[in-house]
């Protein structure tokens, strides 16, 4: 028997353990309490200067990881921050994309063919994430999923990411504080894609 099994058949003993809603929801209320923007936004630069965030950020996101995912990639500098936490969590490598529209470049290692999910921290629209899955695609690469921590825009992105590149959406959270946490990523697993 292990100690989660010990603990669940005792019947005086605490839960010392959360459940993923319970540090979904802890870290949705950090979030919004070291990065309030006054208007109901969220700063997301704040989010990323803090280590703890990140941390249990990347524990989150590494949950809506596809399997058989064999790199992440991003743009600089507003992904670095989450993308190296990501990185460091689950072991993936990452490339990074520079630049704007035709002048976007991706620069590190990245092979044709490799399973990437593109990380974009703040998702206002579907335009955010355009680059770096146009560059990731363009190198050969296979995108399968962008992950965002925060989402700012309307319902349409996932539709319009799904549409225009053939790529799911996920964000852990809604970036305005009058919406509720999207979800726990452990809800919906996915089939390895490839």
């Amino acid at each position: 028997m292990n100690l989660a099994q010990v603990l669940h058949t005792a019947a005086d003993a605490p839960s010392a353990f959360q459940s993923a809603e319970q540090r979904s929801a802890e870290l949705y209320a950090d979030i919004l309490a070291v990065a309030p923007l006054g208007d109901g936004r969220v700063d997301v630069e704040a989010v990323q200067s803090r280590p703890s965030i990140l941390r249990r950020t990347a524990a989150l996101l590494s949950e809506a990881l596809p399997p058989g995912t064999d790199r992440l990639v991003c743009t600089t500098p507003d992904g670095i921050a989450a993308t190296t936490a990501l990185a460091l969590h689950t072991g993936l490598p990452f490339a990074t994309v520079t630049g704007t529209g035709d002048d976007a470049a991706l620069t590190g290692e990245a092979h044709p063919g490799e399973y990437t999910v593109v990380v974009v921290p703040l998702m206002g629209t579907a335009q955010d994430a355009a680059t770096p899955v146009l560059a990731a695609l363009k190198a050969g690469m296979r995108v399968s999923r962008v992950l965002s921590v925060l989402d700012s825009s309307d319902s349409s992105v996932a539709d319009t990411l799904l549409e225009r590149y053939g790529v799911r959406f996920h964000a852990l959270f809604s970036a305005t504080s009058s919406r509720t946490p999207l979800g726990s990523a452990t809800d919906k697993k996915e089939m390895d894609p490839r």
